[in-house]
This record gives structure tokens, C-alpha cells and sequence, in this order.
């Protein structure tokens, strides 16, 4: 008699932190992480722009993910600067966050739909759900969905090179 071994679906998340939230993006999302990269002023870039980068020969405009969700924390000095590279629209963003974990699994049974309490002050409908892991509440995120539309086409109007 074989033994049959009933494997749980899991995905695998990139965590990091904004302020005090802990949230995780699915690691297909996510293109690349930097680490202290350099971000230099974005003259007539949108508001929402903190500055550009340079990856590779291609100017990735660089987005402040705690003022972007309102959720910016105390201002702590920081010896890096962490960065996830992610698509928005038909070019990557970079997206400045306060720390980035190891890569978290997370059974897809543990998942929670996000209560509508915690989507109804969202700019956007990121969040696709939440769980409670060893590290505190993770909100799992979705980065295609951080920017709103209008904002997305700023940014394909930007120079890319």
C-alpha cells in the first residue's frame, strides 16, 4: 500500500516593511530588489515620483511606498535604502520600502480575504489578503495594482533611457 502525500499549495512572497505593516508581494511580481541604489531629483516627474534610478541603461522611476499608501512610518536613519523593482504598466518601478525579509512561504489555506474595514480606505485594491505569520499580520499585495491608472500612464509618459 502506497502512501499518498496530500501537498498544501503554497506561495512564496518577498515581505517588507512600511512603518510598522509588514506586507508580502508574490516573488513572480517582483523583478529585482536593490539595495541602496542612487536616486537622484526627477525634474517634471509626477508628485508622486521621488526621484529616478538608473538600472541597466534605463531610467526606473522610484516611488516612496509609505507616502504612496499613507502608511509612512516614524523617520528612522538607515544604512541602506531598500528598493523592489516591479512592472507598472509596460515599464518596471522601483518602489522605496523600510526593510525586505528573506523569501516567506505561506500555505494558501491560512489565507484570509482582506476585511472590507481594512480595503475601504485603500487608494487602490491592493491588498488580496492576509495572514498571521511567525513575524506578525502579513498583508499579502498585489504591486500591479499600487499605482492607480492615471498614475501608471504618468509614468509610461516619463523618458525611459
Amino acid at each position: 500500500m502506497a502512501l499518498i502525500s496530500i501537498q498544501e499549495d503554497v506561495i512564496k512572497l518577498v515581505g517588507f516593511h512600511v512603518g510598522a505593516r509588514f506586507f508580502g508581494a508574490k516573488i513572480l511580481t517582483v523583478r529585482e530588489i536593490l539595495r541602496s541604489p542612487v536616486i537622484e531629483a526627477a525634474p517634471d516627474a509626477p508628485p508622486f515620483i521621488q526621484g529616478i534610478s538608473r538600472l541597466r541603461g534605463v531610467i526606473l522611476p522610484i516611488i516612496d511606498l509609505g507616502k504612496l499608501i499613507g502608511k509612512a512610518g516614524p523617520t528612522v536613519k538607515r544604512d541602506k535604502t531598500w528598493v523592489i523593482v516591479a512592472p507598472a504598466g509596460k515599464r518596471n518601478v522601483g518602489y522605496v520600502v523600510d526593510s525586505v525579509t528573506p523569501i516567506i512561504r505561506v500555505k494558501t489555506s491560512v489565507i484570509l480575504p482582506a476585511p472590507e474595514i481594512v480595503l475601504a480606505g485603500l487608494r487602490s485594491k491592493y491588498i488580496q489578503g492576509i495572514c498571521e505569520t511567525d513575524k506578525g499580520i502579513l498583508f499579502i499585495t498585489n504591486l500591479d495594482c499600487m499605482l492607480l491608472e492615471e498614475e501608471v500612464a504618468a509614468i509610461g509618459k516619463m523618458p525611459a533611457k
